[in-house]
């Protein structure tokens, strides 16, 4: 009894007439794409009966899509009958797609090594598809396996290596002078030619990809040379810049001093300012430039002086002010400054 014939629905019966060869010649292998049904739409039997396939792409996307897993490829059909009926579930093969060529329908088949190797030796020669079919329009609805046979009921042209197209064939030829751009009636040479130009032109895009251009880019040891150079350029100029500006500060400030501006005693505060920043260079320029004489007759006493709380002048204050110098503290200093230039004069 067949195993599937339980599962089919009223409308739909089971066939497993069509055969197709699958190896001719004496280098005949298990090729790896099979043709299971002719181009329609009326497809006929050796022994008479005949189906329909009126529409194979449409057939094919429906498989294709419905698939769950491989279609099993079995030896004479043998996976549709229970073991007590001489049923064999080994596989011979798998179909992992279908596609649609001229009208004709073909399958990518994966084979065993067991079933590859019979092949080989012609042991099995045809392949037989087993569908289902409507029991009314004979329209083929279902692919449901494929069998390896040796009793073929149909006549189909043989399927295997020897039928594959070389590379002298005008098809392969005409094919391959599209894909590189040139015309139909392109000479093997040319082809030939024009293949050596792409691989030419495939090295040169990979080796510009792995060598920069010297344009554009530098060793990492030269960039790093002249990185190190840069970077002692800026530090020597760095350091021309803080001698001179010291050399600016000492000349400003001991002319302050000297012209009794700032005390001796505040001249390491405007140093220090002074030497800080650009900023702090202004503002003891611009005080130097403004200030007037300090160490003068200020008007304080020899007690205010011994006290140490000396009263300042308006212009003393403001300088004060601007410095952020404490007046007590400022005063203080002053008056030191006095005593020890009038002992000096003494």
């Amino acid at each position: 009894m067949h195993r599937a014939s339980a599962e089919l629905g009223s409308s739909c019966y089971l066939e497993r007439a069509l055969a197709f060869e699958v190896g001719e010649g004496s280098d005949a292998v298990a090729p790896n794409w099979i043709q299971i049904f002719p181009s329609g739409p009326e497809l006929a039997a050796m022994d008479g009966r005949a189906w329909k396939l009126s529409d194979p792409d449409t057939f094919v996307a429906a498989q294709n899509a419905s698939k769950v897993k491989p279609i099993l490829v079995d030896f004479d059909h043998l996976s549709s009958f229970k073991p007590e009926d001489n049923g064999d579930q080994t596989a011979s093969g798998w179909i992992e797609g279908l596609e649609v060529r001229d009208g004709e329908i073909w399958a990518n088949v994966a084979w065993t090594v067991r079933a590859a190797k019979q092949i080989a030796d012609r042991e099995w020669r045809f392949v037989s598809p087993e569908f289902r079919a409507h029991k009314i329009t004979k329209e083929i609805a279902i692919l449901d396996a494929v069998a390896l046979v040796n009793r073929p009921a149909f006549q189909m042209k043989a399927l295997a290596s020897a039928n594959k197209p070389k590379i002298g064939e005008p098809l392969m030829l005409k094919a391959i002078a599209a894909a590189l751009g040139l015309s139909e009636d392109a000479t093997e040479a040319q082809i030939l030619a024009a293949i050596s130009t792409k691989d030419t032109e495939l090295a040169s895009a990979k080796a510009s990809q792995t060598v920069p251009s010297s344009k554009d880019y530098m060793p990492r040891a030269d960039y790093d040379t002249v990185l190190a150079r840069a970077t002692d350029a800026e530090a020597a100029i760095n350091t021309l810049k803080g001698d001179k500006r010291k050399d600016d500060v000492d000349a400003m400030i001991d002319a302050a001093v000297s012209e009794g501006k700032i005390s001796p005693a505040s001249k390491a505060h405007f140093v220090k300012l002074a030497m800080s920043d650009d900023e702090g260079f202004e503002d003891v320029t611009a005080l130097c430039s403004t200030l007037p004489k300090v160490l003068q007759s200020s008007g304080i006493d020899d007690k205010d002086l011994g006290a140490g709380a000396g009263k300042l002048t308006e212009q003393q204050r403001e300088m004060c002010a601007q410095l952020g110098v404490s007046e007590e503290d400022y005063a203080t200093q002053l008056a030191a400054d006095q005593a020890a230039a009038n002992t000096s004069a003494d």
